[in-house]
């Protein structure tokens, strides 16, 4: 890629046309696919090439590109940009043809220290899911105890996923923080930001359930904090009076879209004064960012707080939740990180300028 960023729409076209075009011609990767993430059913996808995904997303692009070009913008730093191309490129050739540049496949050492540390056993809580049993993690790392029964913290410890640290900038959850927790599952970001909080911050984790809401429950008895609330409720902007969803296994991709769910918003969380400040919004809700940043508007401009969201559920997210955000809170600074060879895990982090607080 050329060491000029592009500045202008015509130039953001060419470039990534350019790119993407002498990538499908030119690449056939064999050490860029994820067999652990899309090879579960037993059939080897490594060089699976879909037509249909690759006309998809051309079109996609042409079709978006000014509002592309818009959020591509509204990015800080020339690393959030060159990112943002790289996964607008990689959307469009697939894990074949195209490697994204991501520090952390640099860092095999560090990867297998952390192994070495975050040593497993079989878990007895009774509960299975779309990845297999939990395992029971009872490690230390950076002076923390890690102690829980869920899918694992890698991405978190080692990728460092939500914690973003970057040219200077550092977008995460400080100590004595309160954060909100969008997206608990099993409860493994609840454990991470209770122990970057420590004992003078506050957790609230949201699931709507049952059987997420009940190992977070179990596990945070066992956090070495006694500072994470398990909130029974989906985010969103409106509230919805339901019982948690039994679903009889965790589903970290579990989306409520086409089922009722407790549903609440942060802004009518902070009215009922049930929550008294926030410092950092993490947003992993399975396509429901938007509606939860639009429950949220009211407290955002009060507390300005720090944010992390995820960009990856649909594919008009890269672009839509930026410019939304670029457009009502004109006080934050914009990143991107990502966190898998593959599209899933895009972050957007949002920095403000200058925090208000009350």
């Amino acid at each position: 890629m050329s060491n000029t960023l592009p500045d202008n729409l015509d130039s953001f076209y060419s470039t990534i046309m350019h790119i993407a075009l002498t990538s499908l011609k030119d690449n056939h990767f064999q050490d860029n696919f994820d067999a652990e993430r899309f090879n579960t059913d037993g059939t080897d996808h490594s060089q699976d090439f879909d037509p249909n995904k690759r006309v998809f997303y051309f079109t996609w692009f042409f079709f978006n590109k000014e509002s592309l070009f818009q959020s591509y913008m509204a990015l800080s730093g020339e690393h959030s940009k060159l990112l943002y191309l790289c996964l607008i490129i990689y959307r469009m050739v697939g894990h074949l043809c195209f490697q994204l540049p991501l520090e952390f496949r640099a860092r095999q050492d560090d990867l297998q220290s952390y192994y070495a540390l975050a040593g497993t056993a079989d878990s007895t809580y009774p509960l299975a899911g779309t990845i297999g049993k939990l395992k029971h993690f009872d490690f230390v790392f950076d002076g923390e105890r890690y102690i829980a029964d869920c899918l694992g913290f890698e991405y978190y410890l080692h990728r460092k996923q939500y914690f973003y640290d970057q040219d200077g900038i550092r977008i995460r959850p400080e100590q004595g923080d309160t954060v909100i927790d969008g997206g608990a599952c099993t409860g493994d970001t609840a454990l991470v930001f209770s122990n970057a909080v420590g004992a003078g911050g506050k957790v609230y984790s949201f699931d709507p359930v049952q059987e997420h809401f009940d190992i977070l429950t179990y596990n945070t008895k066992q956090f070495p904090y006694a500072n994470v609330v398990p909130m029974p409720y989906g985010l969103s902007d409106h509230e919805v009076r339901a019982p948690l969803l039994v679903n009889e296994h965790y589903a970290p991709g579990f989306s409520h879209e086409e089922q009722t769910v407790p549903l609440i918003s942060l802004d009518r969380l902070v009215a009922r004064d049930e929550i008294k400040q926030i410092d950092f919004i993490k947003l992993d809700v399975e396509g429901a960012e938007m509606a939860t940043l639009k429950g949220a508007e009211a407290s955002i401009r009060r507390f300005r707080p720090k944010m992390a969201i995820s960009l990856y559920h649909k594919p008009n997210d890269i672009f839509e939740i930026i410019n939304y955000i670029k457009s009502n809170f004109d006080f934050y600074s914009l990143y991107i990180g990502h966190y898998t060879i593959h599209t899933e895990e895009t972050v957007l982090y949002c920095a403000p300028t200058h925090r208000s607080i009350g």
